[in-house]
């Protein structure tokens, strides 16, 4: 079709790539693009649209050919974000349309280097399932317009949803009132199944369990994915259940993102997450914030350090109920929410931060409504 014409191969796949999605748009259809550019790649072909002007400025042939070839495929991103913009315009509110342009456009924009460092350090059977649940089945893009439209009450479920299959757990923690329900049994697969059943039918696709170690039963996190592949499962854990047994799961389900609990044991996390990196899995970190370290969390030194680690998000518990140490008072708490906010600027990792009550960010409190 385009053989023997002027139209340079990044044009071509762009031109292939829009019609393919006016094709889905007609027929109101979903879509999942994966677009892989032959650019930038040798043969280091010239791109006639742009290399002339890298000539012109002084550059030699072949370093003017790679800046056109890379200025080719710049060009083809915008035409598809132009394209989103056209079409999606009603149901993606603006601020996810400009955080979407300059994670795809700005190669310095702290998204653009998380979802790159993605596609070098994740396997890619885990992206696209994480692209599947997240986009597709949890109807992320959706989440805007059904926000403003007040769609998101009491008659339907919220993003996501925190279960702590042993409630109440066995950590002590200074000042929490699980102790006041007395000893619970565990939750079993059929009441944690029959949980998330029905939170998926409220439009919930993201679930985190919490409470004490929930990968102490492994078989049976396992299992809940296994049966529930179309949502997103993370767990905080210990470093010490991150094992090689454990990460070979994980690469079958595709679906369980563990956030180890880097306070625990600190040589133990290191070697845990130089596993799952070598594994290509996702995973974060969780950090309980005290009056011991609150100096120390939260700090450009410490995400340097995260970063470094490959993980790819970091949850600070600021609530004062987790744990045994002295919890943080409300200035550190402040502080490490003001870097937490700044960091989250300019870092390459998705950082949350767990309030236990009402925050500088007006967040709602712990079982509350915003």
């Amino acid at each position: 079709k385009y053989w023997g014409t002027d139209t340079f191969v990044s044009e071509a796949l762009t031109l292939e790539a829009i019609k393919a999605l006016n094709h889905a748009k007609e027929y109101n259809q979903p879509f999942f693009l994966y677009m892989a550019h032959y650019a930038i790649h040798v043969p280091i072909d010239k791109d006639k649209r742009f290399y002339q002007k890298y000539i012109d400025k002084g550059l030699t042939p072949k370093e003017a050919a790679y800046a056109a070839l890379i200025e080719g495929m710049d060009k083809s991103l915008g035409d598809l974000m132009d394209w989103l913009d056209k079409y999606t315009g009603e149901r993606l509110a603006s601020p996810y349309r400009e955080l979407f342009h300059r994670a795809m456009s700005d190669p310095g924009n702290n998204w653009h280097r998380l979802i790159k460092s993605m596609y070098t350090d994740i396997d890619s059977r885990v992206l696209k399932k994480i692209f599947e649940n997240f986009v597709i089945h949890a109807g992320l893009m959706d989440w805007p317009s059904r926000n403003a439209a007040g769609e998101l009450g009491n008659g339907r479920a919220p993003w996501a949803v925190i279960i702590d299959p042993s409630f109440p757990c066995e950590m002590g923690c200074r000042g929490c009132g699980a102790s006041i329900y007395g000893v619970r049994p565990y939750m079993e697969f059929d009441s944690l199944d029959e949980e998330i059943e029905a939170r998926k039918g409220r439009g919930c696709h993201l679930f985190i369990f919490s409470g004490g170690n929930p990968l102490a039963r492994e078989q049976e996190t396992i299992a809940l994915c296994n049966k529930h592949t179309d949502c997103v499962f993370a767990a905080f854990t210990p470093p010490r259940f991150i094992t090689g047994e454990l990460c070979a799961d994980l690469l079958r389900v595709r679906n369980l993102f563990p956030a180890i609990q880097v306070d625990e044991d600190g040589a133990d996390a290191t070697r845990a997450t130089a596993l799952l990196r070598r594994y290509k899995l996702p995973f974060g970190v969780a950090c309980r914030c005290t009056a011991e370290n609150a100096e120390r969390v939260a700090t450009e030194l410490y995400y340097d350090r995260v970063i470094a680690t490959g993980a790819k998000f970091c949850w600070f518990f600021t609530c004062p109920a987790y744990g045994p140490e002295q919890p943080a008072s409300l200035e550190q708490l402040e502080a490490i929410h003001r870097r937490v906010q700044e960091f989250r600027r300019s870092k390459p990792l998705l950082t949350l931060d767990f309030w236990d009550g009402p925050s500088p960010s007006a967040a709602a409190p712990q079982g509350g409504t915003a």
